[in-house]
This record gives structure tokens, sequence and C-alpha cells, in this order.
């Protein structure tokens, strides 16, 4: 199998380069914090979403 042109090769080689020193994606740490939040969020939710609407459905209007 021949090898590929050293031309596409190199701006392969660039480009990984360039990805690599990216620094516009999200870190590990920023995923986890974002998951933990909506896990709190969540929790927060289901805890106190059941009074809010048996208190939603206990409003009577004159």
């Amino acid at each position: 199998m021949p090898s590929p042109p050293t031309s596409i090769t190199t701006r392969l080689a660039a480009r990984l380069r360039t990805l690599a020193r990216d620094d516009r994606r999200y870190t590990s740490e920023t995923v986890i914090w974002i998951a933990l939040l909506s896990a709190l969020a969540l929790s927060v939710g289901a805890l106190i979403g059941p009074e809010i609407v048996d208190a939603a459905h206990n409003i009577r209007f004159k």
C-alpha cells in the first residue's frame, strides 16, 4: 500500500497539533460540575415538586 502524499500528512499533523492546543472545549472538571449540579437540581425538584403541585391544586378562585 503506498504511503499518502507528504502534503496531506503534513496538513493532517498540523491540524492535529492545532486541535490539541484548543482550549475552547469543556474540560472533564466542567462536565463533572455540570452533572453534579444537574443531579442536585433534579433531587430538589423531586423532593419539593409534589408539594408545589398539591398547593397548586388547592388554589380556589372566587
